[in-house]
């Protein structure tokens, strides 16, 4: 069994806010679900730890991922913007 493998991460975004809807995003850019939130303090819990059915479904998806708030890593909302948008252009919606 590896015991060095990488865990994907999730990030939850915006880092600061009231009353706005709040992102969680897969570190290459993905959207995985958005809510209207208060503040970021019930956005975790909104948005995953409150929520079993998504936890099964990312594990299913990504293994033993982890939730951060965008800004608690090297990862800043302009580069995980980028990859949304090269995400959405290597994988364009057919009409």
């Amino acid at each position: 069994m590896k015991t060095n493998m990488k865990r994907e991460k999730l990030y939850i975004t915006p880092k600061e806010g009231k009353n706005c809807v709040f992102t969680i995003v897969h570190e290459s850019g993905e959207a995985l679900a958005r809510h209207f939130c208060s503040n970021l303090g019930y956005a975790r819990s909104d948005l995953e730890s409150g929520r079993p059915e998504r936890q099964k479904e990312w594990k299913k998806r990504f293994g033993n991922y982890e939730v951060l708030i965008i800004g608690d890593d090297d990862l800043t909302d302009d580069e995980l913007i980028k990859r949304n948008h090269e995400l959405f252009e290597a994988n364009p919606k057919e009409e």
